[in-house]
């Protein structure tokens, strides 16, 4: 990876927003589920910083996001899937008008939105399929990211894809990522689930591709949070080691000099049927805030 932290040294010059310091929290669907895990988080002293909510949840009941983000009562992150920043034909305007009032209706802080080729409809049609690292695709990223940005409510923060198919290009999939994120000037989010998610497809590098990754742009970090019981079973040998994996991997970033993140956000059904023990996330997110955030 990159050199060791210095925790007396100030924020680089040139960082993308957010700047400040959100903290730590974790990725709510809005679902019953993620309502009665919550109150049982809560209960134990579990405390959220930020909330990162899916925008594509509220496409049918556009003015329920408004109510929903004053029941959480935190700063929110709004997830979108529906950019499609990898494709030349772009999205309707009603598509992107839906985006922007979701952020806005939030109040989001920022935006993060997937490097990736989504569809060309009116609706986001189920993958994430990673650009092709050629120079004219990363041409099309470039002035994507640059329209959006410049029609967004807020901020834009670009996640890396998961790798399914080969590379074709000279570029990888991080290093197209720094790339755009440089020369668009926009924030990454830097997603460990995706990472492990690629494993099924095509293996990466995983130290070269953190090394390709400029860590400071980075700023939010995707962990995993999975159930520990369901960890233990027959044939969740992968499961358990991709948690662990992202756990000692967060871990292991906290101690880069440039890596400082604006806030860190955990996914708690990546890998694991069922939610995880209260204690578990209240216990993670309680280290990620001593980490980056003390």
């Amino acid at each position: 990876m990159h050199a060791t932290k210095n925790l007396n040294e100030a924020t680089p010059v040139g960082v993308p927003e957010p700047l400040a310091d959100i903290g730590v929290g974790y990725l709510y669907h809005h679902y019953p589920n993620y309502q009665q895990f919550n109150s049982e988080f809560t209960a134990i002293g579990g405390n959220a910083d930020i909330y990162e909510i899916l925008g594509i949840q509220f496409n049918s009941e556009p003015g329920a996001i408004a109510d929903f983000a004053q029941e959480l009562g935190k700063p929110i992150t709004l997830h979108s899937f529906e950019y499609c920043l990898g494709n030349c034909e772009r999205p309707p305007a009603k598509v992107i008008d839906r985006i922007q009032n979701h952020a806005a209706n939030a109040n989001a802080l920022y935006i993060g939105e997937h490097l990736a080729m989504m569809g060309t409809s009116d609706d986001y049609i189920g993958g994430f399929i990673q650009p092709l690292g050629t120079d004219e695709q990363t041409k099309v990223l470039i002035d994507n990211v640059k329209s959006a940005k410049d029609q967004s409510h807020c901020p834009l923060i670009l996640e890396n894809a998961s790798q399914f198919y080969s590379q074709i290009g000279e570029q990888s999939i991080s290093q197209q990522l720094a790339t755009v994120s440089v020369e668009a000037d926009v924030g990454i989010l830097l997603s460990l689930s995706n990472i492990s998610i690629s494993e099924n497809f095509k293996s990466q590098d995983r130290d070269k591709f953190l090394e390709e990754i400029p860590f400071d742009r980075v700023r939010q970090l995707h962990v995993l949070c999975g159930n520990t019981e369901e960890e233990q079973m027959s044939g969740m040998e992968k499961a358990k080691y991709e948690h662990e994996w992202a756990y000692s991997t967060m871990k292991e970033l906290a101690k880069e000099d440039d890596f400082n993140p604006a806030s860190v956000i955990f996914e708690l059904e990546t890998g694991t049927p069922s939610l995880p023990q209260p204690e578990k996330l209240r216990d993670y997110m309680d280290e990620a805030r001593s980490l980056f955030f003390s």
